[in-house]
């Protein structure tokens, strides 16, 4: 018997003798950790192992599957696609051998896993930044810098003339509801997310004083329609004044496209090419970003009421929740890590963007911060909060 069949039937004991009630929150939550690291790891050893059995054809003789990756669906209990991005994966870690060792020890999950390697495929270089990116922050975060790193490898004006060719807004139906997707070029959609956002944002205000509460998407929902079917939308002056921002830094503005770890992108939106910044500088249209690694140098702007350098600033080093491990993107507001109240100071090194969730921990709850080297904050709570707020 190899090994990890005798792992997997302590493991299998071990989850059928288990009676989480009997157990104290702090150890079920220890537990869970566990649990976790051993999900890593199966994910792992599977993967390996279905990449030795679809090279040596092994699977045909126990299936009536028609491709490797239908045997892996049929085993797994997962779908094709999910399949063919486990194979896909095992690929990749061959030659990105940083990666492949954090997964062997369960420091990396397949999810995390699949992205770095994507990225690491496009730009080696780029290999040590991704596996920092994982480990200190979200999914979320993790493939938005996949993407950054990818865009910087990729022929910008090739890619870009396929975005356009490539347009689309389709819609089905099931039952009452109407489904739909599009896709553009990004700087195309990001104008249409920038002329919403203060649609949004009153749709917000106005279902706030009513006391409902739903999602940001249900009420950008309601923006597109009010945008559409109006006239003269409310807040239709506001929206035709809206700024969006480009981020881009100088070396690759100055190359014309973007360079190897170098950056181009709309916050919050996504990548896009180098000519789309230069047009915008030219045209003064939109807020232009220059940054020289992490630190702004420059700010342009054709309004005078723009958000001040400093707010700019923090919009751009913090486009996620700076707590570590979190990675929303949304509604995030900005936090003055020593009391405003006491210091009366607002500077770039005091400040940082957090979640509402997080922001009202530390405002209202006691909980408190602590940098990390990586730029990240470490949250904890107040020595006094009970077990069941300590984990919120």
């Amino acid at each position: 018997m190899f090994k990890i069949e005798r792992a997997a039937e302590v493991v299998q004991e071990a989850v059928t003798e288990l009676d989480p009630a009997r157990l104290e929150g702090c150890d079920a939550a220890r537990l869970t950790e566990v649990a976790a690291l051993i999900e890593r790891l199966g994910a792992t050893a599977k993967m390996l192992l279905a990449q030795r059995s679809a090279e040596t054809n092994a699977w045909r003789r126990t299936s009536h599957a028609a491709t490797p990756e239908q045997w892996l669906a049929e085993m797994s209990g997962c779908t094709e696609g999910a399949a063919r991005d486990v194979f896909a994966t095992a690929q990749r870690l061959g030659e990105c051998r940083a990666t492949a060792e954090k997964v062997r020890s369960g420091e990396l999950s397949m999810a995390q896993a699949t992205q770095v390697s994507a990225g690491a495929m496009a730009d080696p270089s780029a290999e040590p930044r991704l596996l920092r990116t994982a480990r200190r922050s979200g999914m979320r975060e993790l493939r938005a810098e996949k993407e950054r790193v990818i865009a910087a490898a990729t022929d910008e004006l090739e890619a870009h003339r396929r975005a356009k060719r490539d347009r689309h807004l389709r819609t089905w139906t099931q039952g009452f509801a109407t489904h739909g997707r599009f896709s553009g070029p990004t700087e195309d959609v990001a104008q249409i997310l920038t002329a919403l956002e203060p649609l949004t944002k009153a749709r917000f205000d106005e279902a706030r004083t009513a006391g409902e509460r739903e999602t940001r998407d249900a009420y950008r929902f309601d923006a597109l329609v009010t945008a559409v079917t109006s006239a003269r939308p409310a807040k239709a002056s506001k929206a035709s004044n809206a700024t969006a921002c480009v981020l881009v830094d100088l070396p690759s503005l100055l190359d014309g496209e973007t360079t190897p770890g170098g950056t181009c992108e709309i916050p919050g939106v996504g990548p896009v090419p180098v000519e789309h910044a230069r047009k915008v500088l030219s045209h003064g249209l939109l807020q232009l970003v220059i940054t020289d690694g992490v630190d702004v140098q420059t700010v342009v702007s054709n309004t005078r009421h723009v958000p001040p350098a400093l707010k700019i600033a923090i919009a751009v080093r913090d486009r996620t929740c700076k707590i570590r491990g979190c990675d929303r993107d949304r509604m995030l507001e900005r936090h003055h890590t020593h009391g405003y109240a006491d210091s009366h100071r607002s500077t770039y090194n005091e400040l940082g963007n957090l979640c509402p969730k997080h922001h009202d921990l530390v405002t209202h709850k006691s909980y408190t911060t602590t940098d990390n080297h990586d730029g990240t904050w470490d949250l904890h709570p107040p020595a006094h909060a009970p077990p069941r707020e300590a984990a919120a």
